[in-house]
C-alpha cells in the first residue's frame, strides 16, 4: 500500500490518499473544538476500484464501511484513555 499526505494541518485537519492493488482511497478526517473537552472527529472516505476489486466493492459495500467503522472506534478508544 502507498500511503499519500495531501493535507498535513494539524491538529485540525490530516488527509492523504491510499494505493493498493485495485483500489484507490482517498481519506479527510477534520478535529473540532466543540468545548468542555469535547471534539467533533469527522472522516470522510472515497473508494475507488478497479478490475475484480470493482465487483468486490459493489457486491458487499458494507465491508469498507465496517472497517471504516473500526478504525474509528479504535481512534476513539485511544483518544478517550
Amino acid at each position: 500500500m502507498i500511503e499519500t499526505i495531501t493535507v498535513k494541518d494539524l491538529p485540525r485537519e490530516f488527509a492523504g490518499t491510499y494505493e493498493a492493488d485495485g483500489v484507490f482511497n482517498i481519506v479527510r478526517n477534520r478535529l473540532e473544538p466543540l468545548g468542555e473537552g469535547r471534539t467533533l472527529y469527522t472522516s470522510e472516505n472515497e473508494f475507488q476500484f478497479k478490475g475484480f476489486m470493482k465487483i468486490f466493492g459493489w457486491l458487499m459495500p458494507g465491508a469498507f464501511r465496517k472497517q471504516s467503522m473500526k478504525y474509528l472506534e479504535a481512534f476513539k478508544r485511544f483518544a478517550e484513555t
